[in-house]
Formats: C-alpha cells, structure tokens, sequence
C-alpha cells in the first residue's frame, strides 16, 4: 500500500513542478528573469550541492538505522534457537516450561509485536513471555555439571536475545529528527522555486519541462528512500519482516505443549 502510495505521490510532484515551469514560462520576460543566467547557475549549482550533501548524509545515516534493525531481529531469532537447545538440556526435550515460554516468544514476536512495531508500538504479550521466561528459569535446578554449564549458557543466549530484540525494537520510532526533514524540505523547495523562476519562453516547453522533471523525480525519490529507511517496519515493499523468527519457530515448535495460541496470546 506504501509503495502504491509513494509512487503516486512521486507522480503528482513531478507532474505539479513541470506545470509550474509551463506557466512559469508563460508568464516569463522574453530575455528570462535573470539579466546574468550565468550567475544565476552558479547559485542554483551552490543550492544543488549542498542539498545533496545533506541528503546522503541523511541517507547514510537512516541506512544504518535500517541494517541495525535488521540485525537485531537476525540476533533475536538466532538466540531463541539456541535458548531451545539450551533448554532441552536443562529440562530435558520433554520438558515443557522453557520450551513453551519460548514457542510463545517466537509466535507473539511474528504475530503481535511486529505489526505493534508498524504503528511505532511495542507488544505487551512479548514482554509477558519474557517475564514468564524468567521465572521459570529462576525455577530451574540444575542436577548435573552439563546442566551447570548450561544454566550459565542461558544468561549469555539471554543476553543476545534481549540486545537483540531491543535492537530491532529501537528502529520502530523514526529516527531521523524534525528539524533534519525541515532542512531537507526546504532545501528541495529550493531547488524547485529556483529552477521555475529560471523559465525562459525562448526556450520551447519541452526542453524547460525535461530538466525539471529530471531533478524533480530524483529529489522526491530520494526524499521517500530517507522516509522508507526511517520506517522499516511499515509495510513498504522492501520492509524488515520477520523471517529469522519465523524459520526459528519452524524450528522450535515441534509439539511442545505451550500455554498460549498460536498467536502467542496467552492460553
């Protein structure tokens, strides 16, 4: 839907910038406005390449944002398979307090808190397994030295888990700032209000409505890159979902009995 959405808009900015060159053009002085169109340029070249600094800049930056976010689940869904091997040790492969808490991570990660994190949110019911993890692994009492080792495995898997999950869950707020898309909006205006007011009715319409067309499209397509970056979870095409988790619930859910739907809501 997104990107339907984000084409549509790259459209109607194209299309409403080459009509204000038109008319622009139409209502232009024959020699032009400018009585230096070589200075005249030059300041349009100045505006041009400090737009551009800023925005891969900006790019750069949101791209980092995106690949963190995508790690993160990676490091998430990776720990949870290992926290079910740990646990088969633990409690044995039948056991079913370790597993089902896991099982139910893995489902309330894909089913709740991914769309949760669409809409910039974080999911309650993963929190809940979390909770319910710890205390049924503080119930947990190793009898031998290879369920001791195991135990001190836990709070390493553990760990990565949770920077994981709190990697991916980070990025679910935007994190390029409000002042960041004012500079970028008015740089882009910019740009636009100066190649309008460079109309020239000498100039046939086509060649004045190709070159604004050209710089209109590629600024207003890499304005949605920095907003599709900035939101990784929210359905674009392209967008993180979460298929590490999902191959490890293949993995881990095996028949345990667990204490919640398939959903991951509890039972």
């Amino acid at each position: 839907m997104l990107t339907w959405l984000a084409g549509l808009v790259l459209v109607v900015v194209v299309t409403s910038v080459v009509v204000v060159k038109l008319l622009a053009r139409r209502r232009a002085p024959d020699p032009g406005w400018f009585i230096d169109s070589t200075r005249a340029a030059g300041a349009l070249t100045v505006i041009g390449t400090m737009f551009a600094v800023l925005m891969a800049f900006t790019i750069f930056y949101a791209l980092q944002n995106y690949q963190r976010a995508r790690d993160g689940g990676s490091t998430e869904a990776i720990a949870v398979t290992e926290l079910h091997n740990v646990a088969d040790v633990l409690e044995g492969h039948s056991g079913e307090r370790l597993h089902g808490d896991l099982i139910c991570y893995s489902r309330a990660v894909v089913f709740d808190e991914w769309p949760a994190m669409a809409r910039g949110e974080r999911s309650d019911t993963v929190q809940h397994w979390v909770d319910q993890m710890v205390g049924d692994f503080a119930a947990t009492d190793p009898g031998n030295p290879k369920q001791e080792a195991a135990y001190g495995q836990w709070f390493d898997q553990q760990a990565e888990r949770r920077d994981g999950r709190r990697a991916r869950a980070a990025e679910a707020q935007p994190s390029v700032p409000l002042p960041l898309w004012i500079v970028l909006g008015i740089g882009a205006s910019a740009i636009f209000i100066y190649m309008c007011v460079q109309a020239d009715r000498r100039e046939s319409a086509v060649v004045q409505a190709v070159p604004i067309a050209f710089v209109s499209a590629l600024v207003t397509s890499a304005l949605l890159v920095v907003a599709f970056l900035d939101h990784p979870y929210a359905g674009w095409a392209g967008s993180i979902q979460p298929d590490e988790m999902r191959v490890t619930l293949s993995l881990i859910d095996d028949g345990h009995v667990v204490p919640c739907n398939p959903n991951g809501d509890p039972a």
